[in-house]
């Protein structure tokens, strides 16, 4: 009979150690694999956010530069009486226009590794409007004089307005892309708050289940103890 019961009761120990470690590994794998998960979706929403950092930033860089840009047009009128004033200042006229147009292209680029076509839409329309503003800048100070205070007005008159429409455009290019990235920055700290979630209430529930399984067990193991 004591034979009988040591074999019993070792093959209990066994099982109850078994199940426990069966469990353990269990758990350590979903919780890995869980965490992985976690990782996955941080590294990718990481990379994400980053790129509609960058591009947010080509579009500040670029309503920068346009302002800068509409500011040396003035001053060129106001100051360039002189060839050689009018041509340092419609230097840095020029200098501001490929700096935005630069940084268009480059938002432009972005926008395209990250985005669908109809998101980087805007971005085309905006660089056609800025060249087609150059144009336009170009040709009535070609056709005009700022030798005197008539052309100058004369001058002024026929441009007054027409950047009005690019600086706007420009201006909800910026807050466009910096309300997607927002967005993704929010987007990414639900999902990995979601899986957070998921992953404690699956813990808890395996830890449920698992206390359950000991539980019974150890009862079996006193019952029987208790029997012998």
């Amino acid at each position: 009979m004591t034979i009988n019961f040591n074999a019993s009761f070792r093959r209990n120990i066994i099982s109850f150690a078994w199940t426990w470690v069966g469990l353990l590994i269990f758990i350590g794998i979903m919780s890995l694999f869980a965490i992985w998960s976690m990782n996955h979706v941080y590294l990718d929403g990481a990379k994400i956010t980053q790129d509609n950092s960058l591009l947010e930033n080509e579009t500040l860089k670029s309503q920068i530069h346009f302002k800068v840009q509409v500011q040396e047009w003035k001053n060129t009128l106001l100051r360039g009486q002189n060839p050689e004033d009018k041509a340092k200042y419609f230097a840095k006229f020029e200098e501001n226009e490929n700096k935005v147009a630069h940084h268009l292209r480059q938002s432009q680029k972005i926008c395209s590794s990250i985005h669908n076509k109809a998101t980087c839409q805007p971005i085309e329309v905006v660089r056609f409007e800025h060249e087609e503003l150059g144009r336009a800048y170009r040709e009535k100070l070609n056709n005009g004089s700022l030798e005197n205070y008539e052309g100058i007005k004369k001058i002024d008159a026929s441009v007054r307005g027409i950047d009005r429409k690019t600086e706007k455009d420009i201006d909800m290019l910026f807050a466009k892309f910096s309300k997607i990235k927002n967005e993704q920055v929010l987007k990414t700290k639900l999902e990995i708050e979601n899986r957070y979630l998921i992953l404690r209430q699956f813990v808890l529930i395996v830890l449920f289940i698992s206390l359950s399984i000991s539980g019974f067990s150890l009862y079996k193991i006193l019952r029987s103890t208790k029997n012998q």
